[in-house]
């Protein structure tokens, strides 16, 4: 089950998960990575925390996490007449796949450029990681080459 994401929303003036997310797609993916993972969220517990926040409607909360569903970010499940939310991804895991796709994508378009900043990230960790992302990249599209 891949995760979509539409890159062509990307906001890289955004903050975090913003950058691919709305605002309220991302606040409510917040509330749900930070419960425990085996627990399952109704739309109720989110409503309750948002409404605290801002006078939003349920069936605003509700129609958010079923769109968050069909982009695959939540899985579903029905308990009686109520309906119950998982993660399918951890948020590093939604993060490290909608950085992996941007620098797939950069790859395609831009492999030497990009290479060349990847060389002039300044923390070592993440151009460690940019490395080894840019690594995979390449090695995945020479195999579906060989295909």
């Amino acid at each position: 089950m891949d995760v979509v994401v539409d890159l062509s929303r990307f906001r890289p003036d955004r903050p975090g998960i913003r950058k691919v997310l709305g605002d309220l797609e991302a606040e409510i993916m917040e509330l749900i990575w930070a419960r425990p993972v085996d627990e399952g969220t109704m739309v109720r517990d989110i409503f309750e925390v948002l409404y605290e926040r801002r006078r939003i409607a349920y069936t605003t909360v509700m129609s958010t996490m079923a769109r968050l569903a069909k982009k695959k970010l939540l899985r579903v499940e029905k308990w009686d007449q109520a309906y119950v939310y998982y993660p399918n991804y951890t948020q590093q895991e939604f993060i490290s796949h909608f950085v992996g796709r941007i620098l797939e994508d950069l790859f395609v378009s831009f492999s030497g450029e990009m290479l060349d900043g990847i060389h002039t990230i300044q923390d070592p960790q993440a151009a460690k990681q940019a490395r080894q992302l840019y690594e995979e990249i390449a090695r995945r599209r020479r195999q579906e080459e060989a295909e």
